[in-house]
């Protein structure tokens, strides 16, 4: 009998290099509630943790998420208009972005007054509306919008 000391080599459930797990490690704590393995102290300021997730939590979406499709109208100089179901087809068709098409639809708005655009004759702070923007040569409007009518040659 010998009283050799024996090691078994070292399974390693971490990565040397980096110090995370690797891969297919199953926690300590899998499938345990916070009473099995934590202190009430602890359960408590896990608690204070999860309450801030919450309450800092963003309540207002990106502008440009989960977004209804809008009809769009392209008008070129001659008169002649081209309905798309989305913007994304309407700037494929153009060879253009989305962001930009729905930026030239939202400046040709009927609506919408820009008030740095004051003509010489009127009086200060009078505006018009301007509903000529172009993207690449091209007026883009929204359908639901009747700017666009004015635009269209009548046959």
């Amino acid at each position: 009998m010998s009283w050799e000391l024996y090691l078994p080599p070292e399974n390693p459930n971490r990565n040397r290099r980096t110090g995370r797990f690797m891969k297919g490690h199953t926690p300590a704590n899998k499938g345990k509630t916070w009473e099995e393995y934590m202190p009430k102290r602890s359960q408590k300021r896990c608690a204070k943790g999860w309450k801030n997730l919450y309450k800092h939590r963003p309540t207002v979406r990106p502008d440009n998420s989960g977004r209804c499709r809008k009809k769009t109208v392209v008008v070129t100089d001659d008169g002649k208009f081209r309905i798309f179901s989305y913007l994304k087809e309407a700037a494929e068709w153009v060879g253009g972005s989305r962001e930009n098409v729905g930026r030239c639809c939202r400046a040709n708005m009927s609506k919408k007054v820009c008030k740095h655009d004051w003509r010489q004759g009127q009086p200060k702070g009078a505006s018009r509306v301007n509903t000529d923007h172009r993207y690449k040569g091209y007026r883009f409007y929204f359908y639901d919008d009747p700017a666009w009518w004015d635009k269209v040659r009548n046959p």
